[in-house]
């Protein structure tokens, strides 16, 4: 009776551990995918120039997709309603799968395209 007992709290905590070691995989792999996120959206927001669109990045060792959508902002304004020409949106998506579900993370920054170009 005691060996059985034995045997059924040492499959608990069998599961109990491997559920501990899949839960830091999956938030070291959410970690490295911030990560990349944060740097792909550095690399793009400091573009001299920017031109409106979509594109396909890769993927990296985990499955992490990434795609870089650029889209020109019309209607902008500033707090004392001026328009504010030349404003950009730069997202980065990550989309990867989990439990048979796309999921997507996205990083975006706002970008006044002349700030960042050399004065002539």
């Amino acid at each position: 009776m005691a060996l059985a007992l034995f045997g059924m709290m040492m499959v608990g905590l069998t599961r109990a551990l491997n559920m501990i070691a899949l839960s830091a995989r999956r938030s070291g792999e959410e970690v490295r995918m911030i990560r990349n996120l944060e740097t792909l959206l550095t690399e793009a927001s400091k573009a001299a120039q920017f031109e409106e669109g979509e594109e396909y990045l890769g993927e990296d060792e985990s499955g992490v997709a990434y795609d870089r959508v650029i889209e020109e902002l019309a209607e902008m304004e500033n707090m004392d309603g001026q328009i504010l020409a030349n404003m950009w949106r730069i997202a980065i998506v990550a989309s990867y799968e989990r439990n048979g579900e796309i999921v997507e993370r996205v990083a975006e920054t706002f970008r006044y395209e002349p700030l960042y170009q050399a004065n002539q």
